[in-house]
Order: structure tokens, then C-alpha cells, then sequence
């Protein structure tokens, strides 16, 4: 392969890149850390070569970083990780590692090159912002359900009323409800950063009667709120069949919900939204395509990252955490799923969520 360098300028910008460099040769064993990683840890290539690394990795992070590191190995398959890596100074900081396979000149696997930044005072900052979130959270949770019942002995006591106060409770309902959601969210952010799972309560439930119905309050919910303000419209397709899921009720929804408010959010008035749900081996795969403003190509493997949000929006014009797509990703590694995201900036997005199917119980 002809390059522009001389090999001897590639291997100082290799050296002393800003970032971190490893890399692996075919059996997995580390070979190689640039200069950048060694003043980092203070140790010399003989020290951190082959398995050495791992006497810097905190012990509580020892596991979980070489399940990631060598299961992705073994497929050849790109990985993403943080981690807390000891410093020069006895320091544990925490670094974000990205690797990828590589190939020789010939196009045969050669092993894995890896590039790794320091995030530990993102790290700090998204800590501080989830303690205050998880405390707004546990401060609204009560006077939200004290407004909710409220709203309940509104409606009884107007049951029957005409269309425009009937109306008026059922929008005061559906913001009542986005306001829970959010509060939701913030509290299981709150667990997911104290390391403490999300609670799901699982059961054999029919997939495309959920999706029929979060659609049906999306679509009932979506009123103009101005004159002249067009609706969005709703297409969805669903292969014949049924849709047998093991799996949260409540937590699924949650899942359709946010993917559907964000279509919504970053979609044009009168735009159209397709949402489809078909079969694959061994699962099913709801997708939901809008026609909205897209994401930038180099945002999205950061997108279910908790904060991240696209460059190509900004609290003015898409106000938002940063957390819905961070959740759904979160629960549907719970539920055994995979998210899914193709994007073209300008034209649209196009999310897929696939979930297994559930499997008949086999009785002795």
C-alpha cells in the first residue's frame, strides 16, 4: 500500500499521538503501546507487554474488560469499554478504549489495534449530574402523584362533560404522562449509576398488540396545538402472525415510547412515520423510520452513550438529557435485544429494535 510518509514519520505519529495506542497480534496477546500509553502508566513496553496491562486495570474492572476484550476477539468484531487504569501516580482514572480488527497487506486478519483517551473527569461530571437528577427525581415522584390523582376525581366529576373539557383532561392526562416519564427515566439513571439493575418484571406478552397500542396514544396525543399546525401521520405495517416476547410490559413500553417520541421530536410537521414489525431467525424486529433532520454519521456509536447528544442539535432548537436512547439501549440488553441506528443527515433515521422470541416451555 503506497502512503505519503516515510515509515519512520508513521511511527512517530503512532508514538506520540495525543491518544493512547495498543495492539494484538493473532493470539489475542498484546505486543505493542505507544509512548503515549507508557508515560501514562510509568511502566515500560517489556512490563505492559502480553498480559502485563492487566496489572494496571482496577481489580474490579479486571473481569468485565477482558470478557469484552476477548469475546470480540474471538468474533473479530469492533469494541467499545471504559475502564479505570492505574496511572503513573497510583491514580486509578478512567479511560475509554475503542478496538478494531486489522488486516496485513494481503487483506488477512491480523489482529486488533486499539486507541484509548482519558474520560475521567466526563466521568466525574456525568456522576455529579445523575446525583442531582436522582434527587430532582425522588423530589417530583410525590407531588406528581398527588397531581394525578387529583386529575383522576377531575375526570369522575366531570364524566360525561362536553367534547372541549373532555379534551382539555385528556391533554392535561397525556402531559401528565410525559412529565412521569421523564421522572422515570431520571430514576433509573439514578440505579443504573449506582450500579444496581433496572427492575423488570418478565412475562410471555404478544409484541405487535404493544406496538398497535403505544402507536394508537401517539397518534391520539399528536393534536395540533396551533392553528395551521399539521399533524404528523402514522404507518404500520405488521407482517401476519404472532409476536410472542418474553418481557417487561411496562419497560417494552417505555422502549416504543421513547423511539417514537424522538421520530417525533426530530421530524418535520406532516411528516410521515413508518413503524414495521416482521419476523428474522429466531426473533422479531420492530423498526421506525422518520423523515426528520438525520444525525451526522460520526455521532452514532456515541448516541446511547448517557448525556451524548448529536452535534447537529442544541438545547434552543431540541431541548433534551441525553438519556432515552442511553435507557432503551439499557433495557434492551436486559430483555437479550440489540438497538440498531442508520441515519443520513438531512433525510432521516431509521431505528431497529430486535428482540428474541420467546420460547415454548417444555414441561417434563
Amino acid at each position: 500500500m503506497e502512503t505519503s510518509l516515510p515509515p519512520e514519520q508513521y511511527r512517530l505519529l503512532v508514538e506520540h499521538a495525543p491518544t493512547m495506542v495498543w495492539r494484538a497480534g493473532l493470539d489475542a496477546v498484546c505486543d505493542y503501546f505507544n509512548a503515549t500509553w507508557l508515560h501514562f502508566t510509568g511502566r515500560t513496553l517489556e512490563q505492559e507487554q502480553a498480559n502485563g496491562w492487566v496489572e494496571g486495570v482496577h481489580p474490579d474492572d479486571v473481569r468485565r474488560c477482558m470478557d469484552i476484550y476477548l469475546s470480540n476477539f474471538e468474533r473479530r468484531q469492533a469494541f467499545e469499554m471504559e475502564y479505570r487504569l492505574r496511572r503513573y501516580d497510583g491514580v486509578y482514572r478512567y479511560i475509554f478504549d475503542r478496538g478494531v480488527p486489522f488486516t496485513d497487506d494481503q487483506g488477512r486478519f491480523a489482529g486488533f489495534i486499539g486507541s484509548c483517551v482519558d474520560v475521567h473527569e466526563r466521568r466525574e461530571a456525568d456522576r455529579a449530574k445523575a446525583s442531582f437528577l436522582a434527587l430532582a427525581a425522588h423530589e417530583l415522584r410525590t407531588p406528581l402523584t398527588s397531581v394525578n390523582m387529583y386529575l383522576e376525581a377531575l375526570r369522575r366529576q366531570l364524566a360525561g362533560a362536553d367534547a372541549a373539557a373532555s379534551g382539555a383532561l385528556s391533554r392535561m392526562g397525556a402531559q401528565l404522562e410525559r412529565v412521569s416519564t421523564r421522572v422515570q427515566e431520571l430514576e433509573d439513571i439514578g440505579r443504573l449509576n449506582a450500579d444496581m439493575p433496572l427492575v423488570l418484571r418478565k412475562e410471555e406478552l404478544e409484541l405487535a398488540g404493544l406496538v398497535q397500542a403505544v402507536v394508537a396514544r401517539h397518534r391520539d396525543a399528536d393534536t395540533p396545538r396551533a392553528r395551521g399546525r399539521q399533524r404528523h401521520a402514522f404507518e404500520l405495517s405488521l407482517a401476519p402472525g404472532t409476536y410472542p416476547v418474553l418481557g417487561d410490559r411496562q419497560r417494552l413500553e417505555q422502549v416504543v415510547n421513547s423511539l417514537l417520541a424522538n421520530a417525533l421530536k426530530f421530524s418535520p410537521q406532516g411528516g410521515t412515520l413508518h413503524v414495521a414489525l416482521a419476523r428474522e431467525e429466531g426473533g422479531f424486529v420492530l423498526s421506525i423510520a422518520d423523515p426528520g433532520i438525520g444525525i451526522p454519521a460520526a455521532d452514532i456509536p456515541s448516541l446511547p452513550r448517557r448525556y451524548f447528544r448529536a452535534s447537529n442539535v442544541s438545547p434552543e432548537n431540541f431541548p433534551g438529557l441525553g438519556l432515552g436512547l442511553s435507557l432503551v439501549k439499557e433495557l434492551l440488553d436486559a430483555h437479550g435485544g440489540q438497538l440498531r441506528i442508520q441515519s443520513t443527515q438531512g433525510q432521516g433515521t431509521i431505528v431497529t429494535v430486535v428482540l428474541p422470541q420467546a420460547r415454548p416451555e417444555v414441561r417434563p
